[in-house]
C-alpha cells in the first residue's frame, strides 16, 4: 500500500481523547488496575499493564523515560502525566503497524494475517474472536481490512476495553458499596447476637487454641551461630570417573535472564536415557569478557512423566570442583527435567549508574554502518544464543532468540526471509549472516537504533554496553551405559518444580542442621561448599509467620535486599526462607539467625 492511500485515509479524531477524556481514563484504570490513587503503581511491568489498558504502547525507548533505573514506585500523578504525554497512536503509527501485519504489502490484511498476530503472543485471542473483530468494522465484506477499516477495528477493540473497564469498575464499587451496607447493618444489631450466637469449643478445640496461642509467643532467646572456612580453602571433594573420555557426551549452553518484574528464567533440558546409566554432569558459567561477574550455578534433575508434568526430586550438583558443580548418579531409564539454578545472591537486577550510551551505527553516505563496539557486542550475543557451540545459528537457536527478544518464534515465512538474504552454511545462520541481518535493520530503520537497544537490553546489556543481566553458561552430561539425549527448552521460571527440589534437596542433606521454631516449626539450614540455605517447614493445620534476622552475620551476601525477613508458610509446607554466599570467597564467614515466631 502507498504513502499517498494513507495520507488519503480519514483523519479519527476518536484516536484523540480531550482532556476530560484523559482524566477519567486515568482515574478508571488507576482505580482498577492499583485498586486506590492514594496507593503507588509498584513496578515497570504494571505501568505497562496500565498503559496498554489504556490504549497506549509506548516504545522501549519511552518506558525508560517513565521507568528509570532508580525508579522504584509511581503516583498517582506520575500516570497521570504519562498518559498525557503518551498519546494513543497517530497516523504514522498506525501506517507502520498496518505494514507490519500486511506482510504482503498488497494493501489489505486478511484473515489469515490478523489471525498470525492476535493468536500467537501476548494476550492472545481465539480464532472466533479475530473473525468477530473483522465482521464488525469490514464493510465491504471481503473478509479482508484495507487501511480504513484497519483503523475503525482500533478504535472498536480500544472503545471495548475502555468499557470492560468501566463495568468492572463499576460491579467492584457496588460490591464494596454493599459490603459496608452490610457490616453496618450487623453494628447497629448490636454485640448480643454475636455473644448469643457464638458456641462453647470442645475441649479438643481448646486445647488446640491454648497450644497454638503458646506456640504463637514463641521467641528464639539464643541465635542460631556458625562459622564457615573460606571458600578457597575448601579442597575438591569430587573428581572425575576414570576413563570419562569414553562414555557417550551431550551438552549444550544456555543463559539466565531476568524478566521486567525481577524474576530469575532460564533455558530448561530435557534429557531422555534409554537405558540405566551411571550419569556424570557439570555445569558452570561461561565466561566472554574479563571483566564479567561469575556467579553461582547449579543443576537440579526431576523426573518428567509421559504426559510433560513433573515428577520426584532425583538429586543436583552439588560437589564443586572449581568452578564447575558436579554430579555423579546412577539414573534409571526415562525422561528428566534438569533445571539451571542460581541463588539471586551475585545476580542480581542492575542498580549502577551509567552515564553515556554507546553509539550503536555511524551514518557513511546514504548507508549506516554497525559501530565496532555494536559488533563486538553482537559477536558476543552470537556466542550465548549458539547453544550447541558449532559456531552457526540453527532455526531452532534462532527461534529461542526471536522469542526472547520480540515475542516471537520463527515460523516457515520468518526462516525463508533468512535464507533468502543471509549467508548460511548446512542449512544453519552463519555469523556473518547475523551480521548481516543487523545491518540490514539499521539500515531499514534509517539510523534509528530503538530496535536494536530493544535487543541489547533484552539479552541483558546495559546502555554501555556491558553484560550485566544475563549470565550464560554451559552444562555437559556423561553417560557410561547409554546414549542420552539432550533437547534444549525454552526460557522460563523454574516454578514450584524448582522450589519443591530445592527444599527437598535441603531436608536430604545427612548434615544439614535443623533448629525448632516452635513445636510443628522448623528451621532447616543447609551448609554446601559455597551456600547456605535456609528452608522453613510448617507441620501445623494453620499458618505460620515467621521472621528470620541475619544482620548480625559476617561477610555474607544474601538474595534478598536485606539481611531479614519475614515469610508466611502455608499450613503443611515447606518454603525457602533465603540463600546466603560468602561476600568474600577468601576470607571465613559466620552466619548468625534469630528466629522469631509471629
Amino acid at each position: 500500500m502507498s504513502v499517498k492511500s494513507f495520507k488519503s485515509a480519514s483523519n479519527f479524531s476518536a484516536l484523540d481523547p480531550d482532556e476530560k477524556s484523559i482524566d477519567d481514563e486515568c482515574r478508571m484504570t488507576y482505580k482498577l488496575i492499583v485498586g486506590n490513587i492514594k496507593d503507588n503503581i509498584k513496578s515497570k511491568s504494571q505501568l505497562v499493564q496500565m498503559l496498554h489498558h489504556a490504549g497506549r504502547n509506548p516504545s522501549q525507548k519511552s518506558l525508560k523515560t517513565y521507568w528509570k533505573d532508580n525508579t522504584t514506585s509511581l503516583a498517582y500523578q506520575d500516570f497521570c502525566k504519562i498518559m498525557k504525554d503518551e498519546k494513543v497512536m497517530n497516523e504514522r503509527e498506525l501506517e507502520k503497524a498496518f505494514k507490519k501485519i500486511d506482510v504482503n504489502g498488497d494493501g489489505f490484511i486478511t484473515y489469515k494475517e490478523l489471525k498470525k498476530v492476535l493468536t500467537g503472543r501476548g494476550e492472545k485471542m481465539s480464532e472466533s474472536e479475530v473473525k468477530s473483530m473483522i465482521k464488525e468494522v469490514d464493510e465491504d465484506g471481503d473478509e479482508k481490512l484495507n487501511y480504513t477499516e484497519f483503523c475503525k477495528m482500533l478504535i472498536s477493540t480500544v472503545e471495548q476495553c475502555k468499557k470492560k473497564g468501566a463495568d468492572k469498575l463499576s460491579r467492584i464499587e457496588r460490591r464494596s458499596k454493599d459490603s459496608k451496607a452490610k457490616s453496618d447493618s450487623s453494628s447497629r444489631r448490636g454485640s448480643s447476637r454475636d455473644i448469643k450466637n457464638d458456641r462453647r469449643p470442645s475441649s479438643s478445640e481448646s486445647k488446640t487454641r491454648r497450644r497454638d496461642s503458646s506456640s504463637s509467643k514463641t521467641k528464639k532467646s539464643e541465635p542460631v551461630q556458625f562459622t564457615l572456612p573460606a571458600v578457597t580453602r575448601v579442597a575438591p571433594r569430587v573428581t572425575e570417573p576414570r576413563m570419562l573420555k569414553s562414555w557417550h557426551h551431550v551438552f549444550s549452553k544456555g543463559c539466565f535472564h531476568f524478566e521486567e518484574n525481577g524474576s530469575i528464567i532460564s533455558h530448561q533440558y530435557l534429557l531422555e536415557l534409554p537405558t540405566a546409566s551411571t550419569v556424570w554432569m557439570t555445569i558452570k558459567p561461561s565466561i566472554l569478557k574479563p571483566d564479567q561477574k561469575v556467579i553461582d550455578t547449579l543443576l537440579f534433575i526431576v523426573e518428567q512423566n509421559d504426559d510433560g508434568t513433573l515428577g520426584e526430586y532425583v538429586g543436583y550438583t552439588h560437589l564443586k570442583n572449581q568452578q564447575k558443580f558436579c554430579l555423579n548418579k546412577s539414573l534409571k531409564a526415562g525422561s528428566y527435567r534438569l533445571i539451571p539454578f542460581t541463588s539471586g545472591c551475585l545476580f542480581k537486577p542492575r542498580t549502577r549508574k551509567i552515564k553515556d550510551k554507546a553509539k550503536l551505527v555511524e551514518q557513511s553516505g546514504d548507508e549506516y554502518q554497525l559501530t565496532k563496539a555494536f559488533r563486538d557486542t553482537l559477536t558476543d550475543v552470537f556466542e550465548i544464543i549458539d547453544l550447541d557451540c558449532n559456531g552457526l545459528l540453527s532455526r531452532d537457536e534462532f527461534s529461542l532468540f526471536q522469542l526472547r527478544t520480540s515475542g516471537e518464534a520463527v515460523d516457515d515465512d520468518a526462516w525463508e526471509v533468512v535464507e533468502e538474504n543471509f549467508e548460511l552454511k548446512k542449512g544453519e545462520l552463519t555469523k556473518k549472516g547475523f551480521m548481516e541481518l543487523n545491518q540490514m535493520e539499521a539500515n531499514d530503520e534509517e539510523g534509528d537504533t530503538e530496535d536494536l537497544w530493544v535487543t541489547l537490553n533484552s539479552m541483558g546489556f546495559a546502555d554501555d554496553l556491558k553484560l550485566d543481566e544475563a549470565c550464560p553458561y554451559r552444562i555437559d552430561i556423561y553417560t557410561e551405559k547409554s546414549r542420552g539425549r539432550l533437547k534444549v527448552l525454552q526460557l522460563q521460571m523454574g516454578g514450584r518444580a524448582l522450589d519443591r527440589a530445592v527444599c527437598e534437596s535441603v531436608k536430604a542433606t545427612e548434615d544439614v542442621q535443623s533448629s525448632s521454631i516452635s513445636q510443628d516449626v522448623t528451621a532447616f539450614y543447609y551448609t554446601g561448599d559455597s551456600r547456605v540455605t535456609v528452608a522453613i517447614q510448617n507441620q501445623s493445620n494453620s499458618r505460620a509467620v515467621v521472621k528470620l534476622d541475619f544482620g548480625k552475620s559476617q561477610n555474607c551476601v544474601s538474595n534478598i535486599n536485606d539481611m531479614e525477613r519475614t515469610m508466611q508458610i502455608p499450613p503443611t509446607s515447606m518454603k525457602v526462607a533465603l540463600h546466603l554466599l560468602p561476600k568474600d570467597d577468601e576470607e571465613d564467614w559466620t552466619i548468625k539467625c534469630y528466629e522469631t515466631l509471629n
